[in-house]
């Protein structure tokens, strides 16, 4: 018997029915995104992402809002590693546990643009990046473990750290943690509990997965798996897809143009087995559309179709070794209620 995790997002760069507009339908405000946790909360997802970076709001401040205006719902929080000295990092974290009563759970993303790293100040290369972030772990899961802490590393430096106040949850905050490149899957083989990966084809999920879990036994660990993924639910298969192409259909042309430009100043190798599929193909595997990948970065694919077809086609990423889904919609707060009512209860009824 399989498990299944879902977990939402949080739409804290704006939100609306259509993608790439000069303007958010929805503006990314506190209102706003309460509704769409709560939204999630009573659909009956398990968690939900606050995404890091350009052009999201502070994801520590919207993770404690969204603590504040939840019950049970999870947060996990991205952040990067870099900007921050570990041990601060660390009382943040431990801070928020304490506040939502064990419910935080953490994305660390290496970043994978050095254009958008460069708005704040960090020029480090792709490699020594993820070195850092090594490293940057390395001190976190001490400070979780040991009363005190003394590290001397090539990049971070402490003598005598001691955490409070301490983690909340007895085995530590769960570590979520995605990458493509050789160095990012050993760093998620020696420290993540999740690995994640974006919207790619069952086969090549499958081969990442069968690396990273071959690099965590050489380590004597064993991660869990996850992806990110969009979700375009209807009861009919032509609904469903009128739908997808409609989140496209309000384009601006400078928006567009914007992202093609981060995506081209990527440095991620993620970033780019995204792009390539979405230069390839418009839909792969059974029920697959590369359409979002136009006018967003990352994560780039939606699951299309009926109830049946989107769980048809999550059960295929479960029996590969999936266990954690990261989806969203357009807009979310109605998705996530149609996700929790279409679809949801098939996974409820029978894990396989």
């Amino acid at each position: 018997m399989t498990n299944v995790h879902f977990y939402w997002f949080a739409p804290t760069s704006g939100d609306g029915e259509h993608l790439g507009t000069a303007k958010p339908e929805r503006e990314a405000n506190l209102e706003n995104i309460t509704k769409v946790a709560q939204a999630a909360e009573d659909a009956g997802f398990e968690g939900i992402l606050i995404p890091t970076g350009v052009p999201y709001l502070d994801s520590w401040l919207v993770g404690s809002a969204i603590v504040h205006h939840t019950k049970k719902i999870r947060p996990l929080v991205a952040f990067r590693p870099g900007f921050i000295a570990p041990t601060v990092a660390s009382k943040i974290a431990t801070t928020l546990d304490q506040f939502s009563n064990g419910r935080l759970l953490v994305n660390v993303v290496t970043g994978g643009s050095q254009t958008e790293l460069a708005q704040d100040g960090d020029y480090t290369a792709h490699d020594e990046r993820y070195e850092r972030t090594g490293e940057f772990l390395d001190v976190i899961k001490k400070t979780w473990e040991q009363d005190s802490v003394t590290h001397k590393g090539k990049f971070f430096e402490t003598t005598n750290a001691k955490l409070f106040p301490p983690v909340k949850q007895e085995a530590g905050i769960p570590i979520y943690f995605g990458g493509s490149s050789d160095i990012a899957k050993d760093i998620a083989a020696e420290h993540a509990d999740v690995f994640l990966q974006w919207g790619e084809p069952v086969a090549q999920i499958k081969a990442q997965i069968e690396d990273v879990k071959a690099r965590a036994t050489q380590r004597g660990r064993t991660l869990e798996y996850g992806i990110r993924l969009h979700i375009v639910v209807r009861e009919t298969e032509e609904e469903a897809w009128e739908a997808a192409h409609n989140i496209i259909s309000k384009i601006d042309q400078n928006v567009q143009q914007s992202i093609q430009s981060l995506k081209e100043g990527s440095d991620s190798t993620a970033q780019q087995r995204m792009t390539d599929i979405a230069s390839t193909t418009d839909r792969f595997d059974k029920y697959s559309w590369t359409g979002i990948g136009k006018v967003r970065k990352g994560a780039g694919t939606a699951i299309v179709g009926t109830p049946a077809q989107v769980k048809e086609a999550l059960q295929d990423y479960v029996d590969v070794g999936i266990t954690h889904f990261v989806l969203s919609g357009f807009p979310h707060a109605e998705e996530a209620t149609r996700f929790g009512e279409l679809v949801m209860p098939q996974f409820n009824e029978v894990h396989v």
